[in-house]
């Protein structure tokens, strides 16, 4: 387990994003939609304490609202590619073959392109909306898993123990649950936590070239587009949830890489 103050920083800043996430409506000030023309584009005051939209909405609801939006979607698509990719991976790993070439040849195909511009191009075709983005950026994200599976998959089961349990007579499925399986599910969970970040980067930068979320929803990339207008006149606008996104990856890549610093240790 790495022990290292960053690791424990990190840790701390997801857990408290969690239970803002958790507790959104609590900690909100005002109805995230709430529109108030009247008070459109307003300073940070003690009514606001960060300020309006260009609507009159309470930057703070949002950003609050945004981080429930951001960790939801980042965790559904993570959960789902794993839902996925497992059960793929596992089998064309261990039976190989010509299931396992015709894998292979489809995994390179969607590899060859970039992750973010083919699940844009997806969400650009199926429209905004939350499940529209579940489906475009797991439609490409769950091949990245299936490949390292996959791989684990084939190189456990050519060590010694699992062989002998071939020639014994063990069942395929007794061999992948009780040999194989405890050797790749931790690597996996490691990879997909360090991952998380990088979703959540995903969903932010579709929201912000306008084909994520709807425009009535608070999510952190939302809120960076609506600021573009006014970034030289309020550049707070787009500070507050640039700054969310940047906390939020940083943390999620420092965990991740700590567990995998201890996983080669």
């Amino acid at each position: 387990m790495p022990k290292n103050k960053l690791f424990y920083l990190a840790v701390t800043i997801i857990a408290v994003l969690v239970l803002i996430a958790i507790f959104a409506p609590q900690l909100a000030p005002y109805d995230p939609q709430l529109l108030d023309i009247t008070k459109k584009l307003q300073p940070a005051s003690s009514e606001h304490l960060l300020g309006t939209d260009h609507l009159g909405r309470d930057l703070l609801s949002r950003l609050i609202y945004g981080t429930r939006i951001s960790l939801l979607l980042a965790g559904i698509i993570t959960v789902l590619n794993l839902l996925i990719a497992f059960p793929i991976g596992l089998f064309v790993g261990y039976k190989g073959g010509v299931l396992e070439k015709i894998f292979a040849w489809l995994a390179n195909i969607i590899m060859a392109f970039p992750t973010f511009l083919l699940s844009m191009s997806l969400a650009g075709i199926l429209g905004q909306g939350i499940d529209n983005i579940i489906i475009a950026v797991t439609a490409v994200g769950w091949v990245y898993y299936a490949r390292i599976i996959r791989n684990m998959v084939f190189n456990v089961k050519n060590r010694a123990y699992v062989k002998i349990a071939v020639t014994m007579g063990a069942s395929p499925f007794y061999i992948i649950r009780k040999h194989i399986l405890p050797f790749v599910i931790k690597p996996i969970i490691v990879i997909a936590l360090s991952q998380i970040g990088r979703v959540i980067l995903m969903i932010s930068g579709f929201s912000f070239l306008g084909i994520g979320v709807q425009p009535n929803v608070s999510e952190w990339g939302m809120m960076l587009s609506d600021a573009r207008p006014y970034f030289r006149r309020i550049p707070e606008l787009m500070f507050y949830p640039g700054m969310a996104i940047l906390i939020t990856v940083l943390a999620f890549n420092i965990i991740g890489d700590n567990f995998n610093y201890a996983e080669e240790e």
